[in-house]
């Protein structure tokens, strides 16, 4: 991956000039330097830097290096325009390039630490958490789908399952290949990889266990995989994506996005009569709320998710929790 700028930013690689480094070995530095970062996070640094750049042109102010007073009039100038979270984003582009660049981080100063602090206070809002698809939503939607004999409803019907018990994000199931997928006695374990907290890329193991039929994960992954085996052994290889994108003629077209996971999800709901709006998230949040409404220990819960610290459970958690998890029960009983 290769951090293209457009902005003939200098990646620093280390004293260049004592060192004599041979052209390969300094392309080398640069490439594990620009793989510090996921692709999807560069390919939007990239745009930031480009907007940062344009916006300092404009003002007659120097980008690279940029004082910290450049940074923090360019925070206030768009205050009103971008979220916060994009802000502070575009914030983190700046701090990259100058990181790499070797030249001193006004991002790291008090200058830009405070005002980035300013407006996030002045635009304080409650956390919007997307809406948790619940064990009686979900088994509408499993007894819709059961009418679906399509390669489309054996797809929407495994994906579901899969991505409810496995608590897994929309982007995670749309990166799945079948070579992530490993029989057990027990069920099945995936390899989760390349999600946003995986920074190194090893992945990390998640179970499903053999269910009861219908609400089964294990059974409803390995049914629709014969249906695919049966159009094509290609699509079930190694480096196959376990949900492909199907077109309405039910012909296989690439792997699916998370934005389509989403809508996939969205419309079965819509068909099945359900009435809270779900998002991709919505599955994931869904595992997590209703494990916490059964009681269900947090450790086994981030055992399966890969959350880190219990204060994100907690927010995943939203209200769900609040009755079960009340300081007061059984202490008068």
């Amino acid at each position: 991956m290769t951090l293209d700028l457009s902005l003939d930013i200098p990646l620093d690689i280390g004293h260049q000039r004592d060192l004599a480094l041979p052209a390969a070995l300094a392309d080398q530095v640069r490439d594990l330097q620009r793989s510090s970062k996921a692709a999807n996070t560069m390919r939007a640094y990239g745009s930031d830097l480009r907007l940062f750049a344009a916006w300092c042109a404009k003002h007659g102010r120097a980008h690279l290096p940029a004082t910290p007073d450049t940074v923090a009039a360019y925070v206030a100038d768009h205050a009103g325009l971008w979220k916060v979270s994009t802000l502070t984003r575009r914030v983190a582009a700046i701090s990259t390039a100058h990181r790499l660049a070797g030249q001193v981080n006004p991002c790291a100063t008090a200058t830009v630490s405070a005002t980035l602090a300013g407006l996030r206070r002045a635009n304080r809002k409650p956390r919007r958490q997307a809406a948790g698809l619940l064990k009686a939503d979900m088994l509408t939607l499993l007894d819709s789908l059961h009418r679906d004999t399509t390669l489309s409803g054996w797809r929407d019907r495994a994906l579901l399952l899969v991505g409810w018990c496995a608590g897994l994000r929309r982007s995670e199931l749309g990166a799945l290949s079948w070579g992530q997928v490993e029989r057990d006695p027990e069920g099945v374990r995936l390899l989760v990889i390349g999600n946003k907290t995986d920074k190194t890329g090893e992945g990390r193991q998640v179970g499903l266990a053999w269910d009861e039929p219908g609400v089964c994960p294990v059974r409803a992954l390995l049914e629709y995989r014969e249906q695919l085996a049966r159009l094509d052994r290609g699509l079930v290889a190694d480096g196959a994506p376990v949900f492909p994108r199907l077109n309405r003629w039910g012909q296989v077209q690439g792997r699916m996005s998370g934005q389509a996971v989403a809508a996939m999800l969205q419309r079965r709901a819509l068909a099945a009569g359900l009435v809270r709006h779900y998002t991709g998230h919505s599955l994931r949040v869904g595992l997590v709320q209703q494990a916490a409404l059964e009681g269900v220990e947090d450790s086994v819960v981030m055992a399966t998710t890969g959350h880190k610290q219990v204060t994100m459970l907690r927010t995943y958690q939203g209200e769900a929790a609040v009755v079960s998890r009340a300081a007061h029960r059984g202490l008068l009983s």
